[in-house]
C-alpha cells in the first residue's frame, strides 16, 4: 500500500519490484486488499498487450493515513 499511495496506479511489474513479491504472492495480497474495498484493480490495453493496474481507492488512503499515524504514535514521533 505504501507504494500505491505515492502514485496514482501502478502496474503489476512495478508493484513487484517495489515490493520484491513473487507474481502468485502479489496476486493473492491484491486481491485481497480488493476485496476489502482498499485497491482497486482494472485492466487496460496497452499497444497489443493488457496491463492489469493497481490504485488505492479513497478508503484504502484513509487506511493507510490511519496506519502510518499509529505507528507514528507507537514510535514516538
Amino acid at each position: 500500500m505504501s507504494h500505491l499511495n505515492h502514485v496514482e496506479q501502478a502496474d503489476y511489474p512495478a508493484l513487484q519490484v517495489a515490493t520484491g513479491l513473487s507474481m502468485p504472492d502479489l496476486s493473492k495480497i491484491l486481491r485481497d486488499l480488493e476485496e476489502r474495498g482498499l485497491v482497486r484493480i482494472t485492466k487496460e490495453r496497452r499497444s497489443r498487450y493488457g496491463a492489469t493496474l493497481a490504485s488505492l481507492t479513497p478508503e484504502g488512503q484513509k487506511t493507510f493515513r490511519k496506519l502510518v499515524d499509529t505507528l507514528n504514535r507507537i514510535a514516538g514521533h
